[in-house]
Formats: C-alpha cells, sequence, structure tokens
C-alpha cells in the first residue's frame, strides 16, 4: 500500500495538484500492518497529516476495522480479505483485487495497484495517464509491466463497480 500512495501521489503531481504523503510500517518487509496516508489538493497544503478521511482503500481487515468508520466518503476494499461492517457509513466499493490479480497477473502483488486504480477510476482522484505515467516513473523495468496491466485490470474493474449495500 505504501507503493500504492508513491504511485497516487505521483500521479497527482502529474496532474498539477498539490501532495503530501506519509508513511508507516513495521520493520519487516511484507506482511506486516502498514499505512500510507495521502493528502491531495488544489491548493498548497498547510498541514502535511491527514485529519480527516475522505476515501480509505483497505487490503486488510484491521486496516478496514481501524478506518472505516470515520471515513466520510468512499471505502475501497477487497472482499477476499476484508469483512466490511453490515451499516456502513461511506460508499463502500468491494473491488477482486487479490483474486484479480491471482487470476490474470499470477501473482498477488499487483492486488495494489489493481484497488488503487479502480478507485481512480470511480473516483477521478487521478487521470488513467497519470496513472500510467507515475508507475512507468516510479517502477524499475522489471515490475512495469505488470503494474501496467495490474492498471488496466484494476480501471476496469472501478468503472463497473457498484457500491455494496
Amino acid at each position: 500500500m505504501v507503493l500504492s500512495a508513491q504511485l497516487l501521489g505521483q500521479a497527482a503531481v502529474i496532474d498539477k495538484r498539490c501532495v503530501a504523503q506519509s508513511s508507516a510500517y513495521g520493520p519487516e518487509s511484507r506482511g506486516t500492518p502498514c499505512r500510507s496516508d495521502i493528502i491531495i489538493s488544489e491548493q498548497p497544503i498547510d498541514y502535511p497529516y491527514v485529519t480527516e478521511i475522505d476515501i480509505l482503500i483497505t487490503l486488510s481487515q484491521e486496516g478496514y476495522d481501524n478506518f472505516a468508520q470515520s471515513t466520510k466518503e468512499s471505502v475501497f476494499f477487497d472482499p477476499q480479505l476484508v469483512s466490511p461492517s453490515t451499516h456502513p457509513k461511506a460508499r463502500h466499493f468491494p473491488i477482486p483485487a487479490t483474486e484479480t490479480a491471482s487470476k490474470e497477473l499470477r501473482t498477488r502483488l499487483a492486488a495494489n495497484v489493481i484497488i488503487l486504480s479502480a478507485c481512480a477510476a470511480q473516483t477521478a482522484l487521478v487521470s488513467k495517464d497519470s496513472l500510467t505515467r507515475a508507475i512507468e516513473m516510479t517502477l524499475g523495468e522489471r515490475h512495469r509491466a505488470l503494474n501496467l496491466k495490474a492498471l488496466e485490470l484494476g480501471w476496469d474493474l472501478g468503472s463497473k463497480v457498484e457500491t455494496y449495500a
């Protein structure tokens, strides 16, 4: 998710927006809780930390449980990994990112880019072109093609998803 936030921030900069991003994660490289906050604004950002959550993207139950009830607008979650509240406050969008990554790309590692691009498609937070360019600029050649495919898969999912009720 930290990489997803970096890609989102880079895409927002390409779209000529102001961005502040921070991350927190354990010392292990994978499998521990992590969080990445990002602020995107048309105006200069005077406080670089999230004080109210507008949009939440989560690939874990723990992340959902900690932040979904305080999210104002939209929650994007992977239904394979998260059991959402029966009475959600914000609009909820189930994005089968892990399943899609496993089936279509033969690796779960691209689930983060799938759910990120689904969010971008649904919210217009950043343009598809800027997200594509962010992947091309940020990722090395070894991971670029896989993540560009993940972006396409996620964009398609985000364009078609219905809210969870």
